[in-house]
């Protein structure tokens, strides 16, 4: 696997450490009882999940002022655990409330509701990143406020029609993919027909408050476009009487960037995480169990969070969290996702097809590459409403 890590994102980092405290210790009983009241049969995920540093509180919170405008700097605690992936930044969170905008059920035209091996979906995949309130000139991640892929789906059942999905990543970035095993939470926060929702959903936000006055939050920035399938390999023990049947149908989404080229790969892609070729696996949250970990979603009631039908909730049985498959769960803005690190060689993740899914996306990739005034169309966006500078690798 390609990687794109840059000696400044290390420098960065490095910096940035020195100023950062030591963050609280695991609680061994919070955690038990966070099990038990949660309920169920606890998966190798969830044991991983209560294993790891990021998923051990709950998520700090800013105040807010009487608007819901958060006010004051970051703490340096939140800092170190924004760098260690313990908690996810919520950015500046205005006029983007999640919880007020979600539906409950998302378009689901023609699409497959059982999980299956091979690749499940192919298409076009975006990486945009929106600065803060009033940040014209974003220069690190400290600068961003949210990170988003967009997927656009080009095969069946969408190959004659716009569809897209907008997926929220905490962190503001990508799992390490020199990580042995990281895990970012995500959440769809848009799923549509219409390719015009796309200039609602980056575009600049003007909005006043009786606190601050007129408030202005930059549009969107694509730091990266290029094609994506979403894949289940096939587990060769799946036939066994012996076998876990949790484990079957994992979920993969693989990506190879066309959008920079190369030579334009720099420091915005490198602090997003994103690389030339990468993968990470997709897991889906039961809306039914707490979202203790999650601070964009433990505010969505009940009610407002995805209402799966029959054949989609009953796979879950009893599990916190199962592989996205079928991609169908992704219809519905509010889904809660857990994006993994694949810490293998990309072929040997994909199965014992691998080289062939692999020489696939390859080709795939190369027949729909755009340059950047491509992408900005695709998009239904312009350079005189976005800036382009991502696109070759520095921060704008």
């Amino acid at each position: 696997m390609v990687s794109t890590r840059s000696k400044n994102q290390g420098s960065t980092a490095q910096a940035a450490g020195e100023k950062r405290s030591a963050s609280n210790k695991d609680q061994p009983t919070a955690k038990k009882l966070k099990r038990e009241a949660e309920g169920g049969e606890k998966t190798e995920t969830q044991t991983k999940l209560d294993d790891m540093e990021g998923f051990a509180g709950t998520a700090d919170t800013k105040a807010k002022d009487e608007e819901g405008e958060e006010e004051g700097s970051e703490t340096e605690g939140k800092d170190r655990k924004a760098e260690e992936g313990q908690n996810v930044d919520e950015g500046d969170g205005e006029g983007d409330d999640v919880a007020a905008e979600v539906l409950t059920k998302g378009d689901t035209p023609g699409v497959d509701d059982e999980p299956k091996h091979g690749t499940l979906e192919s298409g076009h995949i975006y990486f945009l990143y929106r600065p803060k309130v009033e940040e014209e000139d974003p220069e690190s991640l400290d600068d961003v406020s949210k990170f988003h892929i967009l997927l656009i789906p080009k095969s069946s059942p969408h190959d004659k029609g716009h569809f897209h999905r907008i997926i929220e990543v905490g962190k503001k970035k990508l799992p390490d993919p020199g990580a042995k095993h990281q895990v970012i939470w995500g959440l769809v926060s848009a799923a549509s027909t219409d390719k015009g929702d796309l200039k609602d959903s980056f575009g600049a936000k003007e909005y006043d408050t009786k606190t601050r006055g007129h408030r202005h939050q930059p549009a969107a920035r694509p730091a990266a476009r290029g094609h994506y399938i979403l894949h289940s390999p096939r587990d060769e023990l799946a036939d066994s009487p012996d076998h876990n049947r949790k484990r079957d149908f994992k979920t993969l989404m693989v990506y190879e960037i066309t959008t920079p080229a190369h030579h334009d790969f720099g420091q915005v892609q490198s602090e997003l995480g994103i690389e030339e070729k990468g993968a990470v696996v997709l897991q889906v949250k039961d809306p039914d169990a707490p979202s203790v970990n999650n601070p964009r979603a433990a505010s969505i009631p009940r009610e407002k969070r995805p209402q799966y039908p029959p054949n989609l909730s009953n796979l879950f049985q009893n599990r916190k969290f199962i592989p996205a498959n079928p991609p169908s769960f992704l219809y519905y803005p509010g889904t809660e996702l857990l994006i993994i690190t694949s810490p293998h060689d990309l072929h040997d993740s994909l199965g014992k097809n691998g080289d062939k899914v692999a020489s696939d996306l390859d080709k795939d990739a190369e027949k729909e590459s755009v340059d950047v005034d491509g992408a900005l169309k695709e998009l239904g966006l312009s350079k005189k409403e976005f800036e382009e500078e991502a696109l070759e690798g520095a921060w704008a």
